[in-house]
């Protein structure tokens, strides 16, 4: 379990961040937020960016969306490529786990 994995479980599901709280919280520039939201990494609610609240997952994605850009040099679309796969991946082992588990049971 990675340490992101841990923070999220410790977050409360239906707590929402603001635009601005998300920007401050993740390292994000806003043109980056902006772009994930267009590509559909993150999903706000609310109809313009100063309305828009993302749920406290989101700040766990966008943290690693920084720390993409800062290791790998990624820009917005390199971001929400890797995120999506790794997303997928993490999906994919939990599933893995689930059915171990059942086959041991």
């Amino acid at each position: 379990m990675t340490v992101e994995t841990a923070l999220f479980q410790l977050l409360d599901e239906e707590a929402r961040v603001a635009f601005d709280e998300l920007l401050a919280a993740s390292g994000l520039a806003r043109e980056e937020l902006i772009e994930l939201v267009e590509f559909g990494v993150f999903e706000p609610r609310g109809t313009g960016t100063q309305s828009w609240r993302f749920t406290s997952r989101t700040v766990v994605l966008a943290r690693r969306a920084v720390r993409l850009r800062e290791d790998f040099g990624l820009n917005a679309p390199g971001m929400a490529l890797a995120l999506t796969y790794l997303e997928r991946i993490e999906a994919l082992e939990r599933r893995i786990r689930e059915l171990e588990c059942q086959l041991l049971a």
